[in-house]
């Protein structure tokens, strides 16, 4: 009669050892193969909510990426994703603020797209967009949102703003003739360059309108700011 031999547990203590490391080892190779748009979820986060409005890091990469702003900010500027953010929020609180019926058309957005392509090339173009998995109607979105800001702006602030002759005279004295001297240029008489003095000193008052406007508007907003300095890396 043939005898069954019994095995306790005493008799698999290497397996039991081994288990713990065999775990480890499974999570490391399952790791391994997690897709590359996961990691983008794991390292994307907000970085701003403007009345309950999401900006996430994400969004600022792309309207860097694209170039969306660039005409608005300097070209060497420091600590770039933060400006970017503050025209992101200006433009959300704006929109937001105005409740403006503003319809923009189709074309519009088309030539902002055309130009893009144009500047960036077709190939680098298309590539950018790979790089965040966006489709074109997804860029579009930014770009309607842009150009309904600019709308808005151009309606509240198109007219320009009055200019006298003495703010003329002492923009030609204080700032003209000093800034064509450290030049070493000659400058030239104020009626030559009348209009271009005029056009310069409204443009400079628009510009103090619209920020004067829009920081009034952040005071009535609620506005969370998440970004932080190891997001420029």
């Amino acid at each position: 009669m043939s005898s069954k031999k019994k095995h306790d547990i005493s008799s698999f203590p290497f397996l039991f050892l081994r288990l713990p490391f065999i775990a480890i080892l499974l999570t490391i190779v399952g790791f391994c193969f997690i897709p590359v748009d996961s990691f983008s979820q794991i390292i994307d986060h907000i970085v701003a909510l403007v009345d309950e409005q999401v900006i996430t890091l994400t969004d600022l990469k792309i309207v860097e990426a694209f170039g969306l702003y660039e005409d608005e900010l300097e070209a060497e500027s420091d600590r770039r994703l933060f400006r970017l953010l503050e025209r992101m929020i200006n433009q959300k609180i704006v929109i937001t603020a105005t409740r403006e019926d503003l319809s923009i058309e189709e074309k519009e957005i088309e030539a902002e797209l055309q130009k893009l392509t144009e500047k960036l090339g077709p190939r680098e173009f298309q590539t950018r967009l790979n790089e965040f998995g966006l489709g074109l109607e997804d860029l579009k979105a930014y770009l309607k949102e842009k150009i309904l800001y600019q709308h808005i702006l151009t309606q509240r602030f198109g007219q320009g703003a009055p200019v006298s002759l003495k703010e003329i005279e002492n923009h030609y004295q204080q700032i003209y003739i000093p800034s064509q001297e450290k030049k070493g240029l000659r400058p030239l008489p104020m009626m030559e360059i009348l209009g271009e003095i005029e056009s310069a000193i409204k443009q400079e008052k628009i510009k103090k309108q619209k920020t004067d406007w829009i920081n009034n508007l952040k005071k009535q907003a609620e506005i969370e700011i998440r970004l932080v300095d190891s997001d420029e890396i």
